[in-house]
């Protein structure tokens, strides 16, 4: 950031230090005073500036560095800088509340299946009226399930869903459906992968494929439906064999 603009910070007055720390910094990083790169003040400097400890200046820098709005880089051209805003952020946050509310896994495996299908549905039509000819070549190019492993296998299923997400033309959704991709990916590393599994993904996956190939939203909508649907039916047959066993 250019010094000759260089925000002038307030003492701090209220009664939450390293809040108010927070706060003052995310404003001045959301409303582009601190851009994407720059290095804020040392610890040192805005504890001086606001008048309060370190220990809460540093307490609310790791607020902001816990929602993913900077990152700290160590050694002797370290120091704190502005990270790039995306679907983290939501990330971030989507976890800080479920740690929170701790949901039991039942009860967020539920959820998230409910999410899934009213978010996914609605990218998955938008996708089929907007998809562009790139759109379309992306999608086709993670329908092929046939790989050397497990975590291969996921990332690629998963990636089918942000790229039809992409292909909404709509930012807010796909940011949105990428940040659901952690959440659902605590629920993978519990399923055993066989030929079947990948048989039925793949069928689905060009179904959904297809309909956005062939601009139908209604289509779309019934192909991620049954998508969904059939990863919540596998890992509810898991965990029955699990209790069995």
């Amino acid at each position: 950031m250019n010094k000759k603009s260089k925000p002038k910070f307030k003492p701090y007055k209220k009664s939450s230090a390293h809040n108010y720390v927070f706060e003052i910094l995310k404003d001045y990083i959301i409303s582009g005073v601190y851009k994407v790169g720059d290095q804020l003040p040392t610890e040192v400097e805005l504890s001086q500036t606001f008048g309060i400890s370190r220990a809460a200046t540093r307490e609310g820098l790791r607020a902001l560095e816990g929602i993913g709005l900077i990152t700290t880089v160590q050694g002797y051209k370290g120091g704190r800088f502005v990270k790039k805003i995306d679907s983290e952020i939501i990330v971030s946050g989507l976890d800080l509340l479920l740690q929170t509310e701790k949901p039991s896994f039942g009860e967020l495996f539920n959820e998230l299946i409910e999410a899934r299908i009213a978010i996914e549905c609605v990218t998955v039509k938008m996708a089929a009226l907007n998809r562009s000819e790139e759109n379309l070549a992306a999608i086709s190019q993670v329908l092929d399930l046939r790989v050397d492993s497990k975590d291969e296998f996921y990332n690629k299923t998963y990636d089918l869903h942000e790229l039809v997400a992409l292909a909404s033309q709509n930012k807010v959704l796909f940011y949105i459906v990428q940040a659901i991709r952690k959440l659902i990916f605590q629920t993978y590393s519990n399923l055993a992968l066989e030929d079947n599994n990948i048989d039925l993904v793949m069928k689905t996956h060009y179904a959904i494929y297809s309909s956005i190939k062939n601009r139908d939203p209604e289509e779309a909508e019934k192909a991620m439906i049954l998508d969904i649907e059939s990863y919540r039916n596998l890992y509810l047959e898991v965990i029955e064999k699990h209790k069995k066993g």
